[in-house]
C-alpha cells in the first residue's frame, strides 16, 4: 500500500476523534447549562414559594384580626340590642349607629326620624404619655340636657392637634402666669419700669386680665378676639378656662343633646363629611337635621349607640 494512504487514513482518524470529542464537549456544555438553568428555576421556586408562604402567613393574620374584630362587633351589636329589648316599651329612643353613620329616632316599633351623621374616626393621640382614642362611645345613654346655639369649649387635644399640623409646640396660658410673645415661653409677672430698658422696649406679653386674654405691647393692652387659635413665638397657646378665647361659636351647629362626659349629638358646619366616621367621639348632624331631632327628643330619653 502506498505510504500517502497511510497518511491520509490517519488523518482522517483524528478528524473523525477531534469531531467526536468536540460533540461529546458540546453535549457536556449544554448539559452543564441545563443544571445551571435547573438551579435557576429552583431558586425562583423556592423564592415563589417564600413569598406565597408569607403572603399566606400575612392573610391567615388578616382573617384572623378580622374574625377577632368581627367577633367585637357582633359582641357589641349582641349587647345594644339585648339593651334594645330589654328597655320597657320607652315612649321613644334614639339610635346611632356608628357603622352606618345614621341616626334614627324610634317610637315604640316604628322609625318616626333618621338622618346621616358622622361618627368617632378611631384614631389616636398621644400626648405627653396619655393616649386619647377618638372612638363614638358604644352602650346606653340618656339626653341630660339640650342646648341652642351652643359654645364649643375644645380640650386640650385640640390644640395639641393643631399645634402638631402647624408643626410647633404648645404651651400653656394658666390664670397669674404670662407668656413671652416672642418666644412662646412662659416667663414670671416683671415690673414694667425695670424690664422695659433691658427688653429694649419690645415686650410684648400673654396674659389673663378681667377673665380675658389681653397681649400687652409695651404697655399697650389689647384683648384678643374670641374663639380663634392664639399662637406666638413659634408655639399654640392652651388658653384657661373660662375665658372667651377658649369658647367657639357655630361649630357645633345650631343644637346640642348633651350625653355626658362631653359626648354629644349636635350641629356641625362640615356638612360634607356626613356619613363618614371623621369626629372626635360626638354624633354630628346636619343642622337642620339637629334642629328637628332637637325638638322631638326630650331630656331623659334614652339613646342607643352601637
Amino acid at each position: 500500500m502506498p505510504r500517502w494512504i497511510g497518511l491520509l487514513g490517519s488523518w482522517a482518524l483524528l478528524i473523525l476523534a477531534v469531531g467526536i470529542a468536540s460533540i461529546a464537549a458540546a453535549g457536556e456544555w449544554i448539559n452543564l447549562q441545563d443544571g445551571a438553568r435547573l438551579q435557576r428555576l429552583q431558586t425562583v421556586d423556592e423564592l415563589i414559594a417564600e413569598r406565597n408562604a408569607a403572603s399566606l402567613t400575612a392573610l391567615r393574620q388578616s382573617q384572623s384580626t378580622g374574625a377577632s374584630s368581627l367577633s367585637t362587633l357582633q359582641s357589641q351589636v349582641s349587647n345594644v340590642s339585648k339593651q334594645i329589648d330589654e328597655l320597657q316599651d320607652p315612649a321613644q329612643v334614639v339610635i346611632v349607629s356608628t357603622a352606618e353613620n345614621r341616626v334614627y329616632l324610634r317610637r315604640g316599633n316604628q322609625v318616626v326620624f333618621q338622618a346621616i351623621a358622622s361618627t368617632g374616626k378611631g384614631t389616636t393621640l398621644i400626648d405627653k404619655g396619655r393616649t386619647m382614642v377618638f372612638n363614638t362611645p358604644v352602650g346606653k345613654f340618656k339626653v341630660r340636657s339640650k342646648e341652642e346655639n351652643p359654645l364649643w369649649v375644645p380640650p386640650d387635644w385640640h390644640f395639641v392637634e393643631e399645634a402638631g399640623k402647624k408643626g410647633m409646640r404648645v404651651v400653656r396660658l394658666d390664670y397669674g402666669s404670662q407668656i413671652d410673645a416672642n418666644t412662646g415661653t412662659v416667663t414670671a409677672s416683671r415690673d414694667r419700669g425695670v424690664w422695659s430698658w433691658i427688653d429694649g422696649g419690645d415686650r410684648r406679653v400673654l396674659k389673663v386680665k378681667n377673665k380675658t386674654v389681653v397681649l400687652e405691647e409695651n404697655g399697650v393692652e389689647r384683648e384678643l378676639p374670641a374663639g380663634e387659635l392664639i399662637t406666638v413665638g413659634g408655639a399654640v397657646v392652651i388658653p384657661p378656662i373660662g375665658v372667651p378665647q377658649r369658647q367657639y361659636d357655630k361649630v357645633l351647629g345650631t343644637h346640642r343633646l348633651n350625653l355626658g362626659d362631653g359626648y354629644a349629638l349636635h350641629g356641625t358646619q362640615q356638612v360634607s363629611q356626613l356619613g363618614q366616621s371623621v369626629s372626635h367621639g360626638c354624633v354630628r348632624l346636619a343642622n337642620e337635621d339637629i334642629a328637628t331631632l332637637y325638638g322631638m327628643v326630650n331630656v331623659g330619653d334614652e339613646v342607643i349607640i352601637y
